[in-house]
């Protein structure tokens, strides 16, 4: 999966990078009526190539009636862009992802467990990048445990359609240094999280 453009992966050529800058743009200022030339230039491509793109979204409500080389105005209240704005940061969905599939696959709960990779960091640009999970085991209950990891790699892998792989360590400290400052922690939770996310602590009562 492309986390770095997920959206331009979906939808290939003009229409997917157009859409990108469209996105951004109503991120940073709805409001602001958009000149073609800036349009073409956060696209990358050409203002011919722009019209046609750019007559299909009026079509469907996403930008305001406009004649051909006209600035381009935003219907910034329009449904579509809560769903597209997802697409642009599918990476923000990673982590919670895991802690779903984790605290499915993982019982008891792990001792620790973190992400670090170009997956993780949104820069992943093809199925190849990985993620990796920093995995610091439970000190009890390990029958089938591993059987846990494995199927949560396996699960994970179809989720996110990247490589998932783990490495495993002794403790919290040498978990941390694998990861360095990069890693996201998933579990124990940061102290200034919730407490009730911390009351849960999976299934087991860990903290």
């Amino acid at each position: 999966m492309n986390f770095r453009t997920p959206l331009s992966a979906l939808v290939p050529g003009t229409s997917g990078r157009l859409l990108t800058a469209l996105v951004d743009h109503h991120t940073v200022d709805a409001g602001r009526p958009l000149t073609l030339d800036e349009l073409s230039k956060g696209a990358a491509v050409t203002t011919t190539q722009l019209e046609a793109a750019l007559f299909r979204l009026g079509l469907l409500g996403l930008i305001a009636p406009r004649r051909k080389g006209e600035a381009v105005r935003l219907v910034a209240s329009h449904i579509a862009w809560d769903a597209l704005h997802q697409l642009t940061n599918l990476h923000s969905r990673i982590a919670d992802t895991v802690r779903e599939q984790a605290q499915a696959h993982l019982h008891p709960a792990p001792d620790y467990l973190a992400l670090s990779g170009a997956v993780i960091e949104g820069t992943a640009s093809h199925p190849a990048d990985v993620l990796e999970l920093i995995i610091v085991r439970p000190t009890a209950g390990l029958v089938d445990w591993e059987d846990g990891v494995t199927a949560l790699l396996t699960q994970l892998s179809r989720a996110l359609g990247n490589v998932v792989v783990h490495r495993t360590a002794r403790d919290t400290q040498e978990a941390e240094a694998m990861g360095g400052k990069s890693a996201v922690r998933i579990f124990p939770r940061s102290q200034f999280e919730s407490q009730a996310t911390q009351d849960v602590a999976w299934e087991v009562g860990l903290e």
